[in-house]
């Protein structure tokens, strides 16, 4: 006859957290802020340059062409930040189950990434909803 655990730990609870999890924790803590980056300076950069072509007559990239940039830089940004924010979440909820203790620093890193990459992709997400609402035209009165 076979007993149960009498350590009062769930089974599988005294485990450690595997590498990808803690990878997924720290790039849900680092790698979504800077693709939010990224992605704002790219938005910047485009817009100044579609701007600055607008006054001077330069046809390259035009409007046309930064909308499509923009586009399709924005959904790769935002599909990337998800993937990252489902997986930093998983690896907080795995990490949290395994921890022994509330106090464990595996535990609050993992807390720290699915947070922080949520925010960041809510972030993101704003930001892209700027540009597409926003004519580009209307962009450039800042940059004049």
């Amino acid at each position: 006859m076979t007993s149960a655990p009498t350590s009062g730990q769930p089974t599988g609870a005294g485990s450690q957290p595997t590498r990808a999890q803690r990878v997924a924790a720290w790039l849900g803590l680092c790698a979504v802020p800077l693709i939010w980056l990224l992605h704002l300076a790219l938005g910047v950069t485009l817009v100044s340059t579609a701007c600055a072509d607008a006054v001077t007559q330069d046809p390259l990239p035009g409007w046309h062409g930064t909308q499509w940039i923009l586009g399709i830089a924005s959904v790769c940004a935002l599909v990337l930040a998800l993937a990252i924010t489902y997986a930093a979440g998983r690896a907080w909820r795995k990490i949290a189950y395994v921890a022994h203790e509330k106090r464990d620093a595996r535990r609050f890193i993992a807390w720290c990434g699915a947070t922080t990459s949520v925010a960041f992709t809510f972030g993101l997400a704003f930001s892209i909803c700027i540009l597409i609402a926003v004519p580009i035209e209307r962009l450039c009165t800042a940059f004049d």
